[in-house]
């Protein structure tokens, strides 16, 4: 009697069990189908997506092969070879700079070519002579290699006939620069142009407009920022009305500052150099704080019988020096005032014409009826 009861239950419970095992069975099946489905669209996604970037590539690269065939083609038809300095690196400089006008590409390649067949770039050695006006010193706070071009002090110590090599020997400043000194982390520059001691009167924009052409032409993309100081009050207030019109691109790599300029190089520059109010120590900073030391008294002496006339006292240089700078603070002073003056007798006319004369005044205003 107890017996068949306890069989009852016990082929109930297997039976039981028996079907939750294939329930949970079928369940897991159906998961393992689900997650395998889920990994293979993953996987032709991933696959896909990678099918899209690597054609997207070679679609790019190919592109960069065909202006490139295109570009030795045609220099080939004109009988134009390449020189060893222009490599793909600075061909694509300037298929970049041309906005992918391969016609404007050509012509800047061609000209920059015939450019370099005939300019000539001063040596390592010639450049010494002008190591206290033109020099790269340190590094900005991009890593960028810096040079500096005392402007001003060229200007004030050669005649308006010499200043097509001081811009010869900026030029080749910037080829040796870029030859040596960048590198593909940091393949810009940083120009620093110091305008002490330059008069409004004798700037020279000649020399500065060829300068900035060459530079312009020949070597594109190169210039990271141009940083200018000490530049006279009043060229500086026309400098900074021209800014405005320049594109965004290049204003934002141009600043311009008058005297208070030590805020700025500190911000620009790792190290300032000595004759900018650093304390650098480098070679180039030692040859021109010894240059800079006065001439002994036997210096001056040996040198007196050669300047003076009989008897009379030969004034000294430093004395000749200080009426030069007084002499351009004047010029500096009169210009001033000159351009303020002009200013006031222009607003003064502009009022008087718009008092006897109602219809020339910029601004009208309506009349209320009577």
């Amino acid at each position: 009697m107890f017996s068949r009861p306890l069989l009852v239950l016990s082929v109930a419970t297997a039976i039981s069990n028996q079907s939750n095992c294939s329930g949970e069975n079928s369940n897991g099946s159906n998961n393992s189908h689900e997650a395998d489905s889920e990994t293979c669209s993953e996987s032709h996604s991933a696959l896909s997506s990678f099918e899209t970037r690597t054609s997207d590539m070679a679609s790019q690269s190919l592109a960069s092969e065909i202006w490139l065939i295109q570009l030795y083609k045609e220099l080939e038809n004109q009988g134009i070879a390449l020189p060893e300095r222009i490599n793909e690196d600075e061909l694509r400089r300037f298929y970049s700079a041309a906005n992918g006008d391969f016609s404007c590409f050509l012509l800047s390649i061609k000209k920059t070519v015939r450019w370099r067949e005939t300019y000539r770039i001063l040596s390592q050695q010639e450049l010494e002579n002008w190591s206290n006006m033109v020099f790269w010193h340190g590094l900005d706070v991009l890593n960028r290699p810096c040079l500096i071009v005392r402007l001003g002090l060229a200007c004030a110590n050669f005649p308006s006939h010499e200043r097509a090599r001081f811009a010869q020997a900026i030029i080749s400043q910037v080829e040796h620069g870029i030859l040596h000194l960048v590198d593909e982390d940091s393949p810009q520059i940083t120009v620093l142009v110091d305008c002490d001691g330059l008069s409004p009167l004798k700037i020279p924009m000649q020399m500065m407009r060829s300068c900035s052409s060459l530079l312009h032409d020949n070597f594109p993309n190169r210039l990271g920022q141009l940083v200018v100081i000490r530049l006279p009050p009043v060229v500086r207030v026309i400098a900074q009305t021209f800014i405005q019109v320049l594109k965004p691109v290049t204003r934002k790599k141009l600043r311009i500052e008058g005297k208070m300029y030590h805020r700025v190089l500190l911000e620009c520059l790792k190290t300032l150099p000595l004759c900018l109010g650093g304390n650098c120590s480098c070679e180039i900073c030692s040859d021109a704080r010894i240059m800079q030391q006065p001439q002994s008294t036997n210096e001056i002496n040996t040198a007196s019988p050669f300047f003076s006339d009989g008897g009379e006292d030969v004034p000294s240089l430093h004395l000749t020096t200080q009426a030069d700078v007084h002499v351009n603070d004047n010029w500096n002073h009169l210009l001033r005032t000159l351009v303020i003056g002009i200013l006031m007798v222009w607003v003064l006319v502009a009022i008087l014409a718009g008092i006897y004369d109602p219809k020339s005044r910029l601004f009208q205003f309506p009349q209320g009826k009577e």
